[in-house]
């Protein structure tokens, strides 16, 4: 049975699956529970297998092991634990634990257009970076930070999930059906993310950013049409001020968020931490008036501008080699 076809009952190894979650371009994920365990407290799980038109794919593989590897690294109180790390089975798939709450997408959602109250943005903000900072300190870096990718619970604390795409420090890059492992979320991606860098520290720091922003303000710095238009407008130009929005922001509070999303990366934080330690103790952040830098040219018209000189310059070329080749005639006896 291939995994987009298991139906409420149907077994994987000591895994009953009890319903489909859901499936994107990389994988299929259903709930589970552990038959392997006491009957009376069965454990919930999630199963995320691989797409079974990509299973042929080296580097839909690689990037599998990748997310296994990651997981059996990462070992922290706001992070979704991976089950199945020594566990021999019977075909390709993670098993993670079963998180019940929220996204942070339905609580936005379930807000709009009003935005949360700034100390709740902010408590979840920290729990954010002091995950993603323990991440960092640990080789890993997510890449896909959005709202879809953070749990809510019911306690109050938060889980990151979905480290798909995560970069992994030191391992070779990955690509996938012609695409880098730059993939991500436009709304969230940092402008070197979507030039086709690989991102690192400073891309997560811009996506908890923008959450952050949006968190305060309801809604996202830039907006546009489509996703070409909002790309374009995270490459080409900084965010506008988060006070434009929120006047009434506390200024240390927007001090930081200003500085999380700046497009050039050595205009933001450097590290989770440094973030973390200025949203611990914004009585001690220096309020600083943003100032945005000068619009850069949009992708748009750098290409046209290059296919120009790219033009001229066989143009050039061309006369050139006319001239060479009359030269070579007349010169001929």
């Amino acid at each position: 049975m291939t995994a987009a076809a298991y139906t409420p009952g149907a077994r994987v190894d000591h895994y009953e699956i009890i319903r489909k979650l859901g499936h994107g371009g990389m994988s299929h994920v259903y709930l589970a529970k552990d038959t392997a365990r006491d009957t009376r407290t069965q454990q919930r799980v999630v199963l995320k297998f691989p797409n079974e038109d990509l299973i042929g794919n080296i580097a839909v593989f690689e990037r599998y092991k990748r997310e296994a590897e990651i997981g059996s690294r990462l070992h922290h109180p706001s992070i979704q634990r991976l089950l199945n790390a020594n566990e021999a089975s019977s075909d390709n798939y993670l098993v993670f634990e079963y998180i019940r709450g929220r996204t942070l997408r339905e609580a936005l959602e379930d807000r709009a257009p009003e935005p949360f109250p700034p100390a709740e943005a902010v408590r979840i903000t920290l729990l954010l970076c002091d995950a993603l900072a323990y991440c960092h300190e640990n080789g890993v870096f997510h890449r896909d930070m959005k709202p879809e990718n953070v749990m809510l619970l019911d306690d109050g604390n938060i889980k990151i999930i979905d480290f798909g795409i995560a970069l992994l420090e030191g391992a070779r890059r990955v690509t996938w059906r012609g695409l880098s492992g730059t993939m991500g979320t436009p709304d969230y991606m940092s402008p070197e993310q979507l030039r086709g860098e690989r991102g690192a520290a400073s891309s997560d720091i811009y996506a908890v950013g923008i959450m952050l922003y949006e968190m305060l303000c309801g809604h996202t710095p830039f907006e546009g049409e489509n996703v070409f238009a909002i790309m374009n407008q995270h490459v080409s130009q900084d965010p506008p001020s988060i006070l434009d929005y929120s006047p009434d922001l506390n200024p240390a509070l927007a001090t930081v968020v200003m500085r999380a999303i700046r497009r050039d990366p050595e205009k933001r934080y450097k590290q989770m931490r440094d973030m973390l330690h200025d949203l611990r103790n914004l009585e001690e952040v220096q309020p600083v008036p943003y100032e945005p830098d000068k619009p850069g040219p949009s992708k748009t018209r750098q290409e046209i501008v290059l296919a120009l000189l790219i033009t001229i310059a066989l143009c050039l070329l061309i006369i050139a080699i006319g001239f060479l080749v009359q030269f070579l005639h007349h010169a001929s006896p």
